[in-house]
């Protein structure tokens, strides 16, 4: 049951990956209302203690409760069990007090949500307006936007100082090296996918990888290539995604050629610390969706699949051969 004088306004619920969404409103939010954010590693949980402390901001000790929802939300450890205590919470009070933000418009919304439950659409309104939505909503659940106080401003301060420094580490030695060992994360990672695929039979992918190169191919290729100029800077470093419409050469092999490859498409991810201190990455251009190396090389094996069907179905130009 809810308390008479809930600790928090909001409780924000999220998957790793929207990380940057959700701090971006707890920074705005937190001008006049009490946010609950945490960021969490991985969606992993390290064990049962504190387990009820996450439940309860979202179970009954918030007034307004804030899901960023995309695929797999709720699906996830941590968003699972933040599901299970927003459904009880809901159940016993009421589904005014659940903010469902719809992050892009390919998730399918959850069944359990009642279909006359007013779903905020990211793509189409953009933050301040959500940050509008939602401070009206908390004000309709009891809440009351304070000023922001000199103490408050100074937590955050702190917060986002101690975030920061942690984030320059990144151009270090040691830091770049936890970049290079996230970039082998990530090619082990699409091998595997690739071999699970390959294995299946349903699709005949090869696939190859070395220290700065994965190549995959079916006809076309997907090759995603590390450049690091520097041993302690992110300086001109990035991840591209090259999209081809030829085979090519796997890496470490003595293979040939006979086509002219054309580029068609180009994807570069930067790496990036989150503020749950983990390695990742973020593409350029859409800095508020942060990708592990494991989520983002399930977004390379779709890529490069749906590559393929483009030209099974002829939409890719075939290359001119040798």
């Amino acid at each position: 049951m809810q308390t008479d004088q809930p600790r928090y306004d909001v409780a924000i619920s999220f998957l790793s990956r929207d990380e940057p969404i959700g701090a971006a409103l707890r920074d705005r939010l937190a001008d006049g209302l009490n946010v609950f954010f945490y960021p969490r590693n991985q969606e992993q949980l390290a064990g049962t203690d504190g387990l009820e402390t996450m439940r309860t901001p979202f179970l009954s000790d918030s007034r307004l409760v804030v899901v960023l929802f995309r695929e797999p939300w709720g699906k996830t450890p941590w968003t699972g069990v933040e599901q299970t205590a927003i459904q009880e919470g809901c159940l016993n009070q009421g589904w005014s007090r659940l903010f469902f933000v719809v992050l892009d418009k390919t998730s399918a919304i959850p069944i359990w949500l009642p279909q006359n439950h007013v779903r905020f659409n990211f793509e189409d309104f953009g933050i301040e307006q959500a940050v509008g939505a939602i401070k009206a909503r908390a004000q309709e659940c009891g809440g009351v936007i304070e000023p922001l106080t000199a103490l408050k401003r100074a937590e955050i301060f702190e917060q986002d100082a101690l975030y920061i420094a942690d984030r320059r580490k990144i151009s270090t030695n040691s830091g770049m090296a936890t970049v290079r060992q996230k970039v082998r994360q990530l090619f082990s990672e699409i091998e595997s996918l690739c071999s699970k695929i390959k294995a299946s039979g349903q699709v005949d992918i090869a696939i190859g990888s070395n220290e700065g190169r994965c190549v995959i191919r079916a006809g076309v290729s997907l090759v995603i290539g590390w450049r690091q100029p520097y041993t302690n800077s992110t300086d001109g470093c990035g991840l591209k995604v090259l999209e081809f419409n030829a085979p090519i050469p796997l890496p470490n092999t003595r293979e040939i050629s006979f086509a002219e490859p054309t580029k068609l498409r180009e994807t570069t991810y930067l790496p990036e610390l989150s503020l749950a201190r983990e390695y990742g990455w973020t593409q350029t251009g859409k800095p508020t969706e942060f990708l592990s190396s494991a989520a983002l090389a399930d977004k390379c094996v779709i890529q490069f699949l749906d590559l393929a069907a483009r030209a099974d179905r002829g939409e890719v130009t075939p290359p001119a051969w040798r």
